[in-house]
């Protein structure tokens, strides 16, 4: 009995040990979630997107380092598991159509440039989506939270007067002087548009587990909820506005009853009125673009994007097979420009500079890589819609995994949006977010076995 007894009052086994490469790469992305948005340099040819883009391409690549160093655990890897990873099956195609254009490409400076972009965002898609856990992603999204309150705070106090930076001469409270620290208010709006979404789902997942409005996570959510999403409104970025709208009408009704689904959208845009009708400069914004729509110039309403969309349909014309070349759209936008002018086409007469983006991600793809490479942006989409109908229905797997299924669902929406109006994956403020958020909608079809 004695030695039962001993044998009885035993510690419990300690958990293991996570693994250095890990708990190093877990490092280097907390950094990348909580530096680069803050950083600027007056004196870089960009001051704010090119400090951006180069701290987050180093620590991302510092991360990919860090995880590779953790395969010496692994006895044998095999290429046919390898491929059944979607975020491999997603960007191999994109990867090869883009390198192949640098052969016949009239811009090759830029298309090396861009390619090597191309390439460390595909290895962070691939990378974090197979050997990071989808716990480890949720804490990262949720981190975004930090660093968005940051620039919410310096945007909206620059609107009200208060001007931290003072880069530009511009007038307190006009659009273009809410810089923050993203340097212009589209990329500041773009990037506000996760961190939204993230904290709905998380405040919703704090009230679940009994966490009262008293509790510092709880009341702390929902002021960073509350001040990113006034902040959006100053930017008066529109597509913005509307990507958070599409995703929290997603996640909502996939949450709620079918029965509240109708009150909840009704409420949703009864609150989105109330909130343009109570911020002036959105308000404004919106009565103008109106006027623009009655009138007829579409141009006009879309701020001159049609010019960057013709553009781009022009490049495909004259270059159907190969495309421009990745990277190639920018030094091609006013050879396109002068070709449409001399067919009279009009353009939007307040753009003084050329467009250095289509400002419709797809359109420039196709612009860039040709039919082939809108193709095979075609079948990414196409894996990345067959992990989101992977995941556990709603009521299956519990209410963890249905936020999940609403968060993932709702997010890739709201990326979409921009992706139609903007180009969120060429900017590396909002990309880096983006792909970690990728990473972890493809994560639970990777590995779901593993994790259960």
């Amino acid at each position: 009995m004695k030695p039962a007894r001993a044998k009885a009052r035993q510690p419990p086994p300690a958990p293991p040990r996570e693994p250095s490469g890990l708990r190093l790469a877990m490092f280097f992305l907390w950094l990348l979630v909580l530096v680069p948005p803050l950083l600027f340099a007056v004196l870089a040819k960009e001051s704010f997107r090119l400090p951006k883009l180069m701290a987050s391409e180093w620590l991302a690549l510092a991360s990919l380092a860090a995880l590779a160093w953790g395969l010496r655990r692994v006895e044998e890897v095999r290429l046919a598991d390898v491929w059944r990873l979607p975020a491999v099956r997603m960007v191999l195609p994109v990867l090869a159509i883009a390198t192949a254009g640098l052969a016949w490409t009239a811009h090759p400076a830029h298309a090396r440039e861009a390619l090597a972009d191309l390439w460390i965002g595909a290895a962070a898609l691939v990378g974090w989506s197979a050997a990071l856990p989808g716990s480890r992603l949720e804490r990262l999204l949720e981190g975004l939270l930090w660093p968005a309150t940051a620039l919410a705070l310096v945007g909206i106090g620059q609107f009200h007067g208060f001007q931290p930076l003072g880069f530009l001469g511009l007038a307190p409270g006009s659009r273009l002087a809410i810089t923050s620290l993203a340097g212009n208010p589209g990329d500041l709006g773009a990037y506000l548009v996760l961190p939204i979404l993230v904290a709905q789902a998380s405040l919703r997942r704090r009230r679940l587990a009994g966490q009262g409005w008293g509790r510092p996570a709880v009341w702390g959510t929902a002021a960073a909820l509350a001040l990113c999403l006034y902040a959006l409104l100053l930017t008066q970025t529109l597509a913005a506005v509307a990507a958070v709208a599409a995703g929290s009408l997603l996640f909502w009704s996939a949450l709620l009853p079918r029965r509240r689904t109708l009150a909840a959208l009704a409420g949703g845009a009864l609150a989105l009125i109330l909130l343009i009708a109570a911020v002036p400069p959105l308000r404004q914004r919106v009565v103008e673009k109106a006027r623009q729509a009655v009138s007829g110039d579409l141009n006009a309403v879309l701020t001159g994007r049609l010019d960057g969309w013709r553009t781009a349909v022009w490049m495909l014309r004259e270059h159907p097979l190969t495309g421009v070349g990745h990277g190639a759209y920018r030094p091609e936008f006013v050879p396109a420009k002068l070709a449409l002018l001399d067919r009279g086409v009009p353009f939007f007469r307040d753009q003084l500079l050329g467009f250095g983006n289509a400002h419709n991600e797809f359109l420039e793809v196709a612009a860039e890589w040709g039919i082939p490479g809108a193709l095979a942006l075609a079948w990414a989409l196409w894996v990345l819609l067959g992990s989101l109908r992977a995941l556990p229905p709603p009521g299956e797997s519990g209410e963890s995994s249905s936020k999940k299924r609403a968060l993932a669902w709702a997010g890739t929406a709201a990326l979409a949006v921009l992706s139609l109006v903007d180009f969120p994956f060429r900017l590396a403020l909002v990309a880096f977010p983006a792909l970690l958020f990728l990473s972890w909608v493809l994560r639970p079809a990777a590995a779901a076995e593993e994790e259960a």
